[in-house]
């Protein structure tokens, strides 16, 4: 064989491996969403110093705009596959299954969600979703001129809004895709923290549920915002990123070795109040920030002054 002919035969060769090898689309709608999610998240995160560029920004909208129509979708399929159509009744499964049909828009579907699925989508996130559906628009068709920091706050607050949604509308009702979900909502958390506009405005949001809870709110392990409130009887839950603790110890002993350190955290002690073994010596909370206090990670009892010397004592000591 020549060494053209034998050239021609390894590309042909090679060719039909690719064709052989190469996996077929499979990606169902909360697979889709969540991988558009993903590229939002990406696209939004501040690169080192330097803020999202431009092109970031543009598919930011484009991805995260993409993500929310089709994880609300999803929410809506659950209920039932016709009300996704942009009339209902004139639906057919066969169309569905084909994915050839006419699908609602984004506010009829926030519409079928209040009205049918009962999920509560307030005036504000109804209107930044409608705001981005708009961007996305004008980016997509016509090109589109705006402030990158106005851009950034919108993309923040739908992006507030999904986690939120995700965590308390899909995640409950997708069982066999719920592990899934989860798995990815776990990587995208330690991305949250690189998100300036986000973390700025969702933290701005939480403020109402937060500030009363100033006194036993601590940084949260998971991606270090001050939104972690430890309270008694209640699954230690990050307010910002929505990380959950079922067991005391855990988000104590966190806690301790992330936020303090090694060479602060002196383990844990019994709590004077309660007598579990979950309080941590050397603590800062919203309301003490540049003072140390002792604080139970189980009952969410602080102590002050001459107690937290007592028990940062023990741990040296103990």
């Amino acid at each position: 064989m020549s060494n053209q002919a034998e050239r021609h035969a390894t590309a042909e060769t090679g060719r039909r491996l690719r064709e052989n090898s190469r996996p077929d689309l499979d990606f169902t709608p909360v697979r889709n969403g969540m991988d558009y999610l993903i590229s939002a998240v990406t696209n939004l995160k501040n690169d080192g110093a330097a803020p999202p560029s431009d092109r970031d920004l543009k598919y930011a909208v484009l991805h995260l705009q993409a993500a929310t129509e089709v994880l609300l979708k999803a929410r809506l399929v659950h209920v039932h596959w016709s009300l996704v159509f942009k009339d209902p009744g004139n639906a057919s499964r066969k169309a569905y299954e084909n994915g050839k049909f006419e699908s609602c828009n984004i506010t009829a579907t926030m519409d079928r969600l209040t009205k049918i699925a009962q999920v509560a989508i307030d005036d504000k996130d109804r209107a930044a979703i409608k705001d981005l559906a708009d961007t996305r628009n004008a980016l997509t068709h016509f090109g589109h001129t705006a402030n990158a920091f106005a851009v950034e706050a919108k993309a923040s607050q739908v992006l507030g809004f999904l986690l939120t949604f995700i965590h308390r509308h899909l995640v409950p009702v997708l069982a066999e895709e719920s592990k899934d979900i989860e798995q990815t909502m776990a990587t995208l958390r330690a991305q949250y923290r690189d998100i300036t506009a986000f973390v700025t405005q969702r933290m701005k949001d939480l403020a109402s549920s937060l500030d009363p809870l100033a006194e036993s709110t601590v940084e949260c392990p998971d991606c270090f915002q001050w939104a972690l409130p430890i309270r008694e009887d209640t699954p230690a839950t990050c307010h910002f990123c929505l990380a959950q603790w079922e067991i005391p110890q855990d988000v104590a002993q966190e806690y301790g070795l992330l936020i303090r350190g090694e060479d602060d955290f002196r383990g844990l002690r019994d709590c004077p109040c309660c007598g579990e073994p979950y309080c941590v010596g050397v603590v800062n909370t919203v309301q003490s920030k540049e003072t140390d206090v002792a604080l139970c990670f189980g009952c969410g009892d602080v102590f002050y002054e001459r107690r937290v010397r007592d028990l940062h004592n023990e741990g040296m000591t103990g």
